[in-house]
């Protein structure tokens, strides 16, 4: 199996008390194939990798199967699983480098169920991609709260992160999410927790590194609506979110719980009671959520 990955770097640093006071950008282009080599290539700069505290992979679409994502999905995973083998090599180490997959779902798509008849997470998905595909399991880890970015990120820090310790971040997504993505994480990690206590200035912040990956998978109709969306949802957050949402961490709680669809109870009951159609520009969208497999 060979593939190409185009992988995209950018670092920022940002304290907790949200001033991004020491905020560095590095970009840069990266290609590499997976084959029987990979674990000899290097995929980032020696020293991030080694100063990497955990992998975070955001969540990618509905799955066909318990051990299929979407193909895009699977490429993330992919990613992940080359860097943790970078990190043992450079490390010299038999520890692995925590994964944590991100999303229990997404708005846009009914959940894949078991046969028991319980939903079968996106986070748990790529967790079994990554056991049956790169022998992962014991530093792997599944978020099972969030429904879209904006969450992937406040639960990732409020179950994960702030909890663990984990300050430098590698958080991989595909080319088509990672503006947005970034936009996201930026403004929640770089938010204040009112509720614990100050940190030392080294010790409150986090160092958020982003690789993107390759677009596969979709068609060239399903990238388009979601290239779109993800410029809409971007825009959104710049003008209107952020400003509103910014004065520390539980304005993201607040956020969650008021005023998402997906969080608040009176967004919750309304979606149940309201039938929704589908137009055309829907259903291109839906396929880059996974929508008839979303491995083409």
């Amino acid at each position: 199996f060979i593939a190409t990955f185009c992988l995209r770097i950018i670092l920022s640093i940002y304290s907790a008390n949200g001033s991004n006071e020491t905020t560095k950008v590095r970009s840069s282009s990266l290609m590499f194939q997976t084959n029987d080599k990979l674990k000899d290539q290097e995929i980032l700069p020696a020293d991030l990798v080694e100063s990497l505290d955990a992998i975070l992979v955001l969540g990618g679409g509905v799955p066909s199967s318990l051990n299929e994502p979407p193909l895009f999905a699977q490429r993330r995973c992919d990613v992940a699983a080359a860097i943790v083998k970078q990190y043992q090599q450079q490390k010299h180490t038999q520890s692995l480098l925590p994964i944590l997959a991100l999303s229990a779902g997404t708005a846009h798509l009914p959940q894949l169920m078991s046969s028991d008849g319980l939903p079968i997470w996106e986070s748990t998905s790529s967790a079994a991609y990554l056991k049956t595909q790169h022998g992962l399991t014991d530093n792997v880890y599944v978020e099972t709260t969030s429904y879209d970015t904006i969450s992937n990120a406040f639960y990732a820090r409020t179950s994960f992160t702030d909890i663990t310790g984990w300050k430098t971040l590698l958080i991989i997504t595909n080319e088509f999410h990672m503006d947005r993505t970034k936009v996201i994480f930026d403004w929640i990690f770089g938010l204040q927790n009112t509720n614990t206590p100050p940190l030392s200035d080294h010790a409150s912040k986090y160092k958020l590194i982003y690789l993107s990956c390759d677009n596969v998978g979709l068609s060239g109709k399903a990238l388009i609506a979601r290239q779109n969306h993800e410029q809409r949802g971007k825009l959104n957050i710049i003008n209107k979110l952020r400003p509103q949402y910014s004065s520390s961490l539980q304005d993201i709680w607040y956020f969650l719980n008021h005023k998402h669809d997906f969080y608040s109870a009176h967004g919750l009951i309304q979606r149940a009671e309201t039938a929704a159609t589908v137009s055309e520009s829907d259903s291109a969208l839906k396929e880059s959520y996974g929508a008839g497999g979303g491995n083409k």
